[in-house]
């Protein structure tokens, strides 16, 4: 791919024989605030809220078109990319596949629909690697973008809870520690909870799982005066009595146990 603005960690736009020289992080700001709605006009009472939110200076029109001003020499020559004047505000012209942000939505939506459970969990690995850190426009202090950063934060949760299920279903082996430490982020999702609960089941350990179920009963009951859902009082019967409906046990997937493996390409396929 020719060009690349990146939104998952430090703002950035790769160039074939360069990273662009942004700025300092407001004028970083203003190309992220174009970005997330590339191709379409974003109006300029609109981005200048965007990027000062409650803060604007007294000049900040004049601001703004300094700043795009700059971004478009650091853009020149590109290809691909740049920022437009249109009647109804700035436009970013980017190819939507060239920003991780909409190139992620995109890869989610295909995972989605896939036609198998292997091609949808190569397409949510695709997805996942496009994220660097765990904060989206890292170093960057906007209200809006704030705001942005929390619905990535759930499309992602929700994208991982998803593959989660997946890897469960396909017998791939996923630590207890991880599937807790995702449960420990995220206290009141019930997802989260069942699939570590089964986990813990399967693991012997069924005891545990009650005990986490009655924590996020108790946390659901003081934080949001309601009770689990149907689908986690059901599984909670379930490992009270049987256990939880079986999970395909994992496959093991390891190379050859020992010698050199030059020459061995059935065995290292």
């Amino acid at each position: 791919m020719p060009i690349q603005l990146c939104l998952f960690g430090e703002i950035e736009v790769r160039l074939p024989d360069r990273t662009a020289a942004l700025g300092h992080a407001r004028q970083r700001c203003v190309l992220a605030a174009l970005a997330v709605d590339a191709g379409h006009p974003v109006p300029v009472d609109q981005l200048i809220g965007r990027v000062w939110g409650d803060h604007r200076p007294g000049d900040a029109r004049n601001v703004l078109y300094s700043y795009v001003a700059r971004l478009r020499r650091a853009l020149a020559g590109a290809g691909g990319v740049d920022i437009v004047r249109r009647a109804g505000g700035y436009v970013l012209t980017i190819d939507p596949e060239a920003v991780d942000l909409h190139r992620f939505r995109r890869l989610l939506a295909r995972a989605r629909t896939a036609a198998d459970g292997d091609t949808a969990l190569a397409v949510y690995a695709e997805a996942f690697q496009l994220w660097r850190g765990d904060e989206p426009f890292a170093g960057i202090d906007s209200q809006w973008l704030d705001t942005v950063r929390a619905t990535l934060a759930r499309e992602r949760l929700t994208a991982e809870l998803a593959r989660t299920d997946l890897q469960l279903a396909a017998g791939v082996h996923i630590t207890l520690p991880e599937l807790a430490a995702r449960a420990a982020a995220h206290p009141v999702n019930e997802h989260a909870a069942a699939q570590l609960m089964r986990a813990l089941a399967h693991a012997g350990r069924a005891a545990e799982a009650l005990e986490h179920y009655e924590d996020l009963r108790q946390r659901l009951i003081n934080e949001l005066g309601t009770d689990p859902g149907p689908g986690l009082r059901h599984l909670h019967q379930q490992i009270l009595a049987d256990g939880p409906d079986p999970v395909p046990a994992p496959v093991p997937r390891q190379l050859p146990a020992a010698g050199p493996f030059t020459g061995r390409h059935d065995e290292l396929t």
